[in-house]
């Protein structure tokens, strides 16, 4: 080996160990934002009304790298308040993606009588309390 050989040989190494270091960080699942057992609060950032009856809500998660950390098949609880002002909670199945990043969507049909419709006809820049996954035990 010449003496030119003998350099390059630091910096092949450095060149292997930094990308070994980002496909370990690139390919490592961020953690979820939700919890199974406690409410969490996350801020409801736009409304989209698709129909009379029907809208598309999108709430912002912690951070924009953020994922909700929801299962496949499973459900979130939310928590809020019907017409005479007492708690609701209902399950609902977010309609983004768990590799949707920064933010989780859900669209709801708003009932006429729907306690939880309620809540949400309501709801303008508010934040919506959920926990999850919610697990049915069948």
């Amino acid at each position: 080996m010449n003496f030119l050989e003998q350099n390059e040989i630091p910096i092949v190494i450095a060149v292997f160990a930094v990308a070994i270091v980002a496909f370990l960080l690139l390919s490592k699942k961020p953690e979820g934002c939700i919890d199974p057992d406690n409410f969490r609060e996350f801020k409801l950032v736009k409304r989209t009304q698709l129909s009379h009856n029907v809208a598309k809500f999108r709430f912002a998660l912690p951070t924009p790298t953020s994922v909700l950390g929801l299962p496949i098949g499973q459900h979130i609880s939310c928590r809020g308040k019907d017409s005479q002002g007492e708690e609701v909670i209902k399950p609902y199945t977010p309609t983004t993606l768990d590799s949707d990043r920064g933010y989780f969507e859900l669209v709801i049909k708003m009932y006429p009588q729907g306690r939880m419709s309620h809540h949400f006809r309501e709801m303008k820049c508010d934040f919506l309390s959920m926990k999850g996954p919610k697990i049915e035990v069948v």
